[in-house]
């Protein structure tokens, strides 16, 4: 199960949307088990301003003369009859290519030496992180990993590939979508240590898809 919250308007956008149950928003609305939806006013909005995260209090702060809604849910991947619950999802797992076989595609830009690593083990697990890589970025489409290619790795090595690879959706929705900018800048941010169970949980083998050089 994967417990996530956002802070928004009530019937607008989350302006903060994360996984996770921070304890000051559950305790502000009272809120211990299963999925709800609950306006936050008065001596809960005050609690929640005083020991919220900063992250949290800013996005308060911006939302200041707005009736302000907080959402938690239990399992982010459980059918919401909510219909704030419902959009918690649709907000936390946007731009997701799943399928009814129960497997997420994703893509992954590399350089040269990466995919040397990834051939050397079948095209079936990703390599450990490095010590300065605390994060292993997946991304929801092909046109944005083909950006990465060619303005990152062609750049930096003289040649930028494009990997695609499908993991179990339940592995991947233990990962809430990130926004890095807008439109199709979609990633995952798989933390370093979670590697090897991503590399438990894919379905077939890593493809090549593209090759870009200067």
């Amino acid at each position: 199960m994967v417990k996530a919250y956002g802070i928004g308007p009530v019937g607008g956008e989350f302006v903060r949307a994360d996984a996770g149950w921070p304890p000051a928003l559950a305790a502000a609305c009272g809120h211990r088990a299963g999925s709800g939806a609950y306006r936050l006013d008065g001596p809960g909005l005050a609690h929640l301003i005083e020991h919220a995260d900063p992250d949290d209090i800013a996005a308060l702060r911006w939302l200041d003369g707005d009736d302000i809604l907080a959402v938690l849910t239990e399992d982010l991947a459980a059918p919401a009859t909510d219909p704030d619950v419902a959009r918690l999802a649709a907000h936390l797992l946007a731009g997701r290519v799943e399928d009814a076989a129960g497997t997420t595609t994703l893509w992954r830009p590399v350089g040269p030496q990466e995919l040397r690593l990834v051939e050397a083990s079948g095209w079936r697990r990703w390599p450990p992180r490095l010590p300065d890589q605390p994060i292993f970025y997946p991304v929801l489409n092909e046109a944005y990993a083909t950006q990465i290619a060619r303005e990152w790795n062609v750049p930096a090595s003289g040649v930028g590939h494009v990997t695609r690879f499908r993991v179990q959706t339940l592995f991947a929705r233990r990962y809430t979508t990130k926004r890095a900018g807008g439109g199709h800048i979609l990633e995952l941010w798989i933390p370093a240590e979670d590697v090897g169970a991503l590399n438990e949980h894919l379905v077939g083998t890593i493809e090549l898809v593209g090759t870009y050089t200067d």
